[in-house]
């Protein structure tokens, strides 16, 4: 089973028509989609980034939220759940909806009531980039305990270190909820200040920033079951492909493989 953790519906990823023969190409079962926060035809050019130990580096993970804020802020604002929503419901076997929310809508719980008994979203997608709100605000609680009580997880981009170690906090006071941190980002201080947590997993995306050294840190901190395959689509040139690839091309034992190319987001979704 192969599932891609983490896209975005737009570019080819906006089209059941393109990302379905896509993802029958590759051989991924279901893909988990979150709105692209752009318009679905919003061409995002990417280079072709070689493996660099620049491009490896935690702290230039960090520093790249600060050049993604000032470039593509004002070009990606337009959050449409109800897209994705549209594009799952015609392909519910294959497609999975991550919800994007904003922790300081006035109307966070019946925002995230009304619109989960209308969808029924199997996670909780949140930005620091594109919405501003720190981990240790109210709203971050109520999102948290929303999250334990429809047993779904809650992905999450972090800012920077200073958020990171908030998120650290967060999750210790709601152990019962699950955190996915997008791109890997603060793994390195999640380590050193949650060592002990069980309920933080590592997406592994995107192809070009997450190497195998840091993916076997988190392994080796957190447990094989805490990494998941993502790729961040269509935000890179063949993200998903080589991913897939990377993972594959591993020194690892096949069960190892297996679970972070979808068994262990299977499990976390209750697939």
């Amino acid at each position: 089973m192969i599932i891609d953790g983490h896209a975005h519906a737009f570019g080819e990823f906006a089209y059941t028509k393109k990302l379905i023969p896509l993802m029958d190409n590759l051989g991924v079962d279901k893909v988990v989609l979150c709105p692209g926060g752009t318009d679905p035809d919003f061409e995002f050019k990417v280079p072709k980034i070689a493996y660099r130990k620049s491009s490896y580096n935690h702290y230039f993970h960090i520093l790249g939220n600060v050049f993604f804020l000032r470039l593509f802020h004002k070009k990606m604002n337009n959050i449409d759940n109800e897209y994705v929503f549209s594009l799952v419901k015609d392909y519910p076997d294959r497609l999975i909806q991550y919800f994007w929310t904003n922790p300081n809508d006035p109307e966070l719980i019946s925002t995230l009531e009304q619109n989960f008994e209308k969808m029924s979203f199997a996670g909780i997608k949140l930005h620091q980039c594109l919405n501003k709100f720190s981990n240790e605000d109210e709203g971050m609680k109520l999102i948290s305990q929303f999250a334990i009580e429809k047993n779904i997880p809650i992905f999450i981009h972090l800012y920077n270190f200073k958020e990171t170690r908030k998120l650290v906090k967060l999750a210790q006071e709601f152990p019962k909820a699950n955190y996915i941190i997008a791109h890997s980002m603060g793994l390195e201080t999640i380590a050193k200040k949650g060592e002990r947590l069980k309920n933080v997993y590592f997406d592994i995306s995107t192809y070009f920033i997450i190497s195998e050294k840091r993916i076997r840190f988190a392994m080796d901190k957190f447990g094989e079951d805490k990494v998941l395959l993502g790729s961040d689509s269509p935000l890179g040139y063949r993200n998903l492909e080589l991913n897939i690839e990377k993972i594959r091309k591993m020194d690892l034992a096949e069960k190892q493989k297996n679970k972070i190319l979808g068994e262990n987001i299977a499990k976390l979704l209750n697939l």
